[in-house]
This record gives structure tokens, C-alpha cells and sequence, in this order.
């Protein structure tokens, strides 16, 4: 869908590019691409060149025509990704048009130009099995195609810039929020004691899917759960989750990790779901956790370091009697990535500003038990904070 154009991060783009020195950008991978033209590769095998002064230019794989009419950009060209005359090579194609387009524009030859050189988290393309990432060979064609040219590493403005979110970022994430409800909502319909792992984290991504293609105008919606039950819940306390054929039992938690892309933006949410009557230990450590939530979104407001959020949060944890089974800090940004800066942590020295939006998330995990956490995707506003996911945190 053809948002129109994002007036806000282009003029935060161009800003940022003021202060780095930067006279163009060449962008190849799809979160930035997106971010920079409003199209989200599906191959991720398109470029953009992003120029301080003037209109951007996209080059991309033919057959993605009806995708990239999602951009707010006029100059646009296509290429043949697959032909029988050669192999297939995304870099020779687009240094070529990098080359032919500085030539046609008139571009000087020895602009400053920066390069995704940084990126070791990338967020997916539209279709998400594989990612084109950078390589030491990408920024060395560069370097061939435009010698004269003086070209950097650009990561860090471009971080800067989509740190703070628009109106329009902020209502793609408040959508992929809803699409997790919806998914919630199936998981629930089938949360009966017996049910295996990995049929309730089927039935929510199939109800994103299903509901989520056209929902409002979104274009692509892929939900990405992970269902852990009892015991096994304990074990979403490391940096990834992943479900099993385990089968739940009367009155234990499910801990239901849900992250959902909505055309290029991911949040990051958490739900707890009870198998039948949940059990007491599982209702107190709900009502620890729903507890330290809220007092951390109570200081949720521009000005507030990062770090306090993960403070007030442990406090409520510790006041409780349940402090050493605190193992991770509160949460991180979300947008393009679903991990992304700020970081929610104690040694974080991040402060938070209007336009961010992350994700807090307190937890407790006891092994042999299981873990219990509740995730909520807030957006800083100028005077607090706008709650984006807006599902039950009910049991």
C-alpha cells in the first residue's frame, strides 16, 4: 500500500546526513531501503541511492513492480535478476546502475558517500527465508565503481535517524500490535489442557497470516510465535525461544512470544496464557510481573534514562521476594528490526525521546518451574507514553 510520502524521516535522514558529512547514501539492504522509499524489497536484491539534496532513485529486481509502487519515489528502474546470457549478480547490476546514474544525474564524482558498513543485525526482506547482508566484496565494488568518490560507513547516522519513529512508523507498529491479538485470540480458543507447543504457536502465526494480508491496508503481515509450556517456559530467559512438542498441563503457563512484521515493521510482545485454572504460584507470579510492568511504563516519559525503567522494574521483583530469578534486562527498541536501539538496560545511558518506541518486557524464570513475562510495545509521546499493544494481559 502507497502510504504516501514520510516527510519526517526524510527530513530526519537529510539531518542526519548534515551532520555526518554525507552527501549520498547507497543503500542494499531492505530495512533501509524501505525506510528511505517506502518499498520493501521482497528479494532484497534492489538498491537505493539516497541523495542530501534532491530526489532518491530505486533500482530493482523486475517482477517486484506491484511492490514498488508501495514508494513515494518517481525514478525507478527495473533489472533482470535471472536471464540465460549470465549468472545472476546482484552487485555487477547495481554498481553498474550506480555508475550510469552518477553519470545521467551529473552527480559529483567525488561526493562523500555512505555505505551500510555496520550492520550485523539485519531485519528481513519481504520474503524472509533468505537476507542479502554487505560483504568486505560489496564496499570494495563500490569503491571500484566510483574511485574518485570518498566513501564511509554511514551506519551510524542512519541508526540515529530511525531511532525516533514518525506517525506513520508508529501506526504500522500499532497495526502489527493488533495483528498479535488476533493471534492471541486463536491461541486461546484451543489453550486446553493436552495441547502441544507447536500447534498453538501454528495457530497464531496462521491467524496473522490469514487476517493479516489486507488488514487495513497492509500488504504483508507474518507473525513469528514461539509457545513454551510449564517447565519449558523457563527457557525463554535465553537470547532466543523455540517451541517443542511438549504437551500442556492443567494449570500451568504457556509463555507465548509473538513477533509480528507488518510491511516491514516488527514489534516484539509477550503474552502468558493458562492451561485450564492456572495454579497459585503461576497467578502470584503473574500479578509480580504484571506489577513490575506497570511501574516501569509509570516512568515510561522523554527524559527518563533507559536504565530506570530496568530499576523500578527489578525493585518490584526483589520487593516481592523473587529478585534472584530476575535474568535479563527490560526491553529494547523496536521498528525496523525488532530488536533495536534503545536498550532497556543498567547500563544503558540512553534517555528516552518523543517518537521511540520500545518494548518492556520484565520477567521471572525458575528452572523446573518455568518463567513468567508479560511485554508491552509503548511508543514515548511528549508528555508520557502511547501504549501500542493493547491485548489482554489476562491469563
Amino acid at each position: 500500500m502507497n502510504r504516501g510520502k514520510d516527510e519526517f524521516r526524510v527530513a530526519r535522514l537529510k539531518e542526519q546526513m548534515e551532520i555526518a558529512g554525507l552527501d549520498f547514501l547507497v543503500l542494499r539492504l531492505a530495512e533501509n531501503v524501505l525506510y528511505t522509499t517506502g518499498y520493501w524489497p521482497i528479494f532484497g536484491a534492489s538498491a537505493a541511492i539516497f541523495p542530501r539534496e534532491g530526489e532518491p532513485s530505486i533500482l530493482f529486481v523486475e517482477g517486484e513492480q506491484e511492490f514498488v509502487a508501495d514508494t513515494w519515489i518517481d525514478d525507478i528502474e527495473p533489472y533482470k535478476f535471472f536471464t540465460l546470457e549470465a549468472l545472476a549478480n546482484p552487485q555487477r547490476d547495481i554498481n553498474a546502475w550506480i555508475k550510469a546514474k552518477w553519470q545521467k544525474k551529473g552527480y559529483n564524482p567525488k561526493a562523500t558517500i555512505g555505505y551500510e558498513g555496520d550492520f550485523e543485525l539485519v531485519g528481513s526482506n519481504n520474503v524472509a527465508a533468505e537476507a542479502r547482508v554487505m560483504a568486505p566484496s560489496s564496499i570494495e565494488a563500490y569503491k571500484e565503481t566510483l574511485p574518485d568518490a570518498n566513501w564511509v560507513d554511514a551506519s551510524a547516522a542512519i541508526r540515529a535517524a530511525r531511532l525516533i519513529k514518525s506517525p506513520l512508523e508508529i501506526e504500522l507498529l500499532r497495526l502489527a500490535c493488533e495483528l498479535c491479538g488476533i493471534g492471541y485470540a486463536a491461541a486461546r480458543e484451543i489453550a486446553e489442557p493436552g495441547v502441544k507447543e507447536s500447534a498453538l504457536s501454528a495457530i497464531v502465526e496462521d491467524r496473522i497470516h490469514d487476517v493479516g494480508v489486507g488488514y487495513k491496508g497492509l500488504r504483508r503481515a507474518r507473525g513469528f510465535c514461539f509457545a513454551m509450556s510449564g517447565p519449558n517456559s523457563f527457557w525463554s530467559r535465553r537470547p532466543f525461544c523455540i517451541d517443542s512438542d511438549r504437551n500442556a498441563k492443567k494449570g500451568e503457563q504457556v509463555l507465548l512470544e509473538l513477533d509480528t512484521a507488518a510491511d516491514g515493521y516488527h514489534n516484539d510482545l509477550t503474552r502468558m496464557l493458562a492451561i485450564g485454572t492456572p495454579t497459585q504460584k503461576v497467578q502470584d507470579a503473574w500479578g509480580i510481573i504484571c506489577e513490575a510492568t506497570d511501574a516501569a511504563l509509570e516512568i515510561a516519559r522523554p527524559g527518563t534514562l533507559c536504565r530506570e525503567l530496568n530499576q523500578v522494574a527489578m525493585d518490584v521483583i526483589a520487593k516481592r521476594g523473587w529478585g534472584e530469578y530476575f535474568y535479563h534486562h527490560v526491553g529494547h527498541g523496536v521498528g525496523l528490526q525488532f530488536h533495536e536501539p534503545p536498550t532497556l538496560h543498567p547500563e544503558s545511558d540512553e534517555i528516552l525521546q518523543p517518537g521511540m518506541t520500545v518494548a518492556v518486557e520484565p520477567a521471572v524464570y525458575i528452572e523446573g518451574w518455568g518463567g513468567m513475562r508479560i511485554e508491552e510495545n509503548i511508543a514515548i509521546t511528549e508528555d508520557g507514553y502511547d501504549l501500542l499493544s493493547t491485548y489482554s494481559r489476562e491469563l
